[in-house]
């Protein structure tokens, strides 16, 4: 048996009986089911049930549902900590695997003699979250040259040699993790003394007719302070010290924000039995470098903080949108900052770039509408509500979700009448609408009554509003949408409604255009 960690490429056979019992049990059943079928597998096989739950390569005919219904990997064989030392840290050559590449280059450096890879692909897999799709062989690992820092622009990149090229093309789409370790003894179940984890995308070969999940990459590296700075705050976590421009040629500090904003969408995405709703899976970069990406795509869903936008990102959504593709924002503070993106060493689009002053930008006088301010601040103010439906309202928020328009079809069979609370499901930031900027037609279906750092009191107001194309623009308008979810601090009866809810949307927008389905009030 070889111990290096390479996947095996035998599974036990399922039965059609069991396969059927999969497939119609209720998710409150499928995790009993899923871990007796583990055990069953690993005994035929020899292998671990951990094991056993990875072997396997994607064939023809990729859906989610398919996916989905097989063995997911229990999360406590994913390394406890996020976060990145300096013994080990990593990051991809390319922003996805897409189409035309799925060879995707890793940069690793460690002070370890060795590393591996493990790649696991997110989604709901009976509740475990997880499976585990490739592993690498042990790798040798080096200490990469330490990296450099624009004095201009205070941006740290890493000109680090490739230590290991990852073939994806036989990954299935959609969301993942790598996980860098250290590997230990092969009998020992103890994590690798080192771990390291990095997100990466299979993009879909199309995203037409598709619901689009999109990676939040922009506005993760705004907040990646590896090396020291981040769009927010410098070295010595002062504002002036801060980095203009942000680089994709490093390792993420912490992925807390994919955790905290993908993952949940993901979950819950996957979570969907419905055979009419397909999910495509691109980033926020690939967008901003390829507007017309979205085309023919039924629905566009965007994670928990959507904050960096390029004005290309933003034609292109907005050309989506009018062609009729839905749009759905599952947070709150979205399209806030105009970025650009800019070409590095290993490619386009990987420079993230936010002066947030136009003193400081030397491409605002000449090009106004490139300026990278908020989005609603001169020299060229296009307020994002004319696209989201609100603007932002304020950050440490706490409320509770407050139902005004029991009839928006999001709600169906929750039991919601107006004035329904649901508690710990509006917190982090918040939107509000009441901008003469927004659509004519939005419809506020939750007002919700919040306080935050600045305002003691405040509205989180979820809208949707329609257009000609028959679309629909859906805005929950509370970064903490998503993540509620999940969190067992929140009520289960607020966790279940907000779960329910959000299948409701992706369900609906993954049918194409909503308004041509559902009539006001129902939008």
């Amino acid at each position: 048996m070889d111990r290096s960690g390479a996947n095996y490429e035998r599974q036990a056979p399922m039965s059609e009986n069991l396969k059927n019992l999969l497939d119609t049990a209720a998710p409150s059943r499928r995790g009993l089911i899923v871990a007796a079928l583990a055990g069953t597998a690993a005994a035929m096989t020899g292998l671990s049930p951990a094991v056993a739950a990875t072997a396997g390569t994607v064939t023809g005919g990729f859906t989610f549902q398919g996916e989905n219904r097989r063995f997911g990997t229990p999360r406590n064989q994913l390394p406890p900590s996020r976060g990145t030392s300096g013994a080990l840290q990593g990051f991809l050559g390319q922003l996805a695997s897409t189409a035309r590449q799925r060879v995707i280059d890793l940069y690793v450096s460690s002070t370890q003699k060795n590393f591996q890879v493990k790649a696991y692909r997110l989604g709901n897999y009976a509740g475990l979250g997880q499976r585990l799709v490739w592993s690498s062989p042990v790798t040798p690992a080096i200490a990469q040259a330490p990296a450099t820092v624009d004095p201009a622009t205070r941006t740290t990149s890493c000109n680090w040699k490739i230590s290991l090229k990852l073939d994806t093309s036989a990954w299935p789409e959609g969301f993942y993790y790598l996980v860098l370790s250290a590997p230990v003894a092969w009998y020992s179940r103890a994590q690798g003394a080192q771990a390291h984890m990095i997100p990466l995308v299979v993009e879909s070969a199309s995203l037409a007719g598709k619901a689009v999940l999109v990676f939040n990459d922009l506005t993760m590296q705004a907040y990646n302070k590896w090396g020291g700075a981040s769009l927010y705050a410098g070295a010595n976590g002062t504002v002036p010290s801060r980095s203009l421009k942000v680089s994709f040629d490093r390792p993420y500090a912490d992925p807390e924000v994919y955790e905290t904003y993908n993952v949940p969408m993901i979950r819950t995405a996957e979570s969907i039995t419905d055979s009419r709703v397909s999910l495509g899976y691109t980033t926020e970069a690939r967008l901003a470098g390829n507007p017309a990406l979205l085309t023919g795509a039924a629905a566009v869903l965007f994670s928990g903080h959507s904050e960096y936008w390029t004005r290309g990102m933003r034609r292109g959504v907005e050309s989506a949108r009018d062609a009729g593709t839905n749009v759905v924002f599952f947070g709150a503070n979205n399209v806030y900052w105009r970025t650009r993106t800019e070409p590095t060493a290993l490619g386009p689009d990987r420079m993230v770039v936010c002066y947030r002053d136009p003193a400081l930008d030397p491409l605002a006088s000449a090009h106004p509408e490139l300026a990278t301010t908020r989005w609603q601040d001169a020299p060229y103010r296009e307020p994002e509500c004319s696209l989201t439906g609100s603007m932002y309202g304020d950050f440490r928020v706490t409320g509770t979700f407050t139902v005004t328009e029991p009839s928006f079809f999001g709600f169906q069979g929750t039991g919601v009448r107006r004035g329904t609370t649901f508690p710990g499901i509006v917190a982090g930031e918040t939107d509000a609408s009441n901008n003469p900027s927004q659509p004519g037609n939005l419809m506020v279906f939750s007002h919700s009554p919040s306080s935050g750092l600045y305002r003691s009191k405040d509205w989180s107001d979820g809208s949707v509003y329609t257009t000609k194309s028959g679309s629909a623009v859906i805005n929950m308008a509370t970064t903490n949408w998503l993540a509620a979810q999940y969190d067992p601090a929140v009520p289960a009866r607020s966790r279940q409604f907000a779960a329910q809810v959000t299948r409701n949307i992706i369900t609906a927008a993954a049918q194409g255009p909503i308004a041509q389905r559902y009539a006001r009030p129902a939008v």
